[in-house]
């Protein structure tokens, strides 16, 4: 269903919900909520409801086919890396700094249970290995943070399954505790 002038809807992240009055843009509306206030949100904030509040969800069918090849095949989606490839560590480096912190991967980390955390940060991980392996990447460095050790060993437990892969720690004066090198050797 397309969004539209009238449209009711209700916020993803609040205890809110109010009227579409105007389109900004493709990704953008501005709501009239039930607080009295209009706020400028984007799609993704909110899911258009009919009258009797059943949800309307508009799904990009193709998009989520697609999604889904790529994980059956076990091959990230193209372009994968492209946020890494493109920051000032690997342009002077040659090193991929992966961060693994959730709100750089997900945009709703709270809404998410214990086990779906760790879940996508691990998928995280193995997109990004399998995409260097493909982009002849030799050098990556996973930002996991400290806090209770459960992803660092998980990812230190994942990696050490692969004989061509040296883990270590990263340089600590720039990462502290928080982050795992890792060395793609010749295969």
């Amino acid at each position: 269903m397309e969004v539209r002038v009238g449209n009711k809807v209700k916020f993803i992240n609040e205890d809110l919900e109010g009227i579409v009055t105007k389109i900004v843009s493709h990704t953008k509306i501005i709501v009239d909520c039930s607080d009295g206030f209009s706020y400028e949100v984007f799609l993704n904030e909110v899911l258009i409801v009919g009258s009797d509040d059943s949800h309307s969800y508009n799904v990009d069918v193709k998009s989520v086919v697609n999604k889904l090849k790529s994980n059956v095949l076990g091959k990230p989606e193209e372009g994968f890396l492209n946020k890494y490839i493109n920051s000032n560590k690997y342009k002077l480096e040659g090193v991929l700094e992966i961060d693994l912190h959730l709100e750089k991967l997900v945009d709703f980390p709270r809404k998410l249970e214990d086990w779906q955390m760790l879940h996508t940060q691990m998928q995280h991980v193995k997109n990004s290995l399998i995409a260097a392996k493909d982009k002849n990447i030799k050098k990556l460095v996973f930002i996991h943070g400290v806090g209770t050790g459960v992803l660092k060993t998980e990812i230190h437990n994942y990696l050490s399954e692969f004989d061509n892969l040296i883990i270590k720690k990263a340089d600590f004066r720039e990462y502290g505790e928080g982050a795992t090198e890792v060395i793609i050797k010749n295969s």
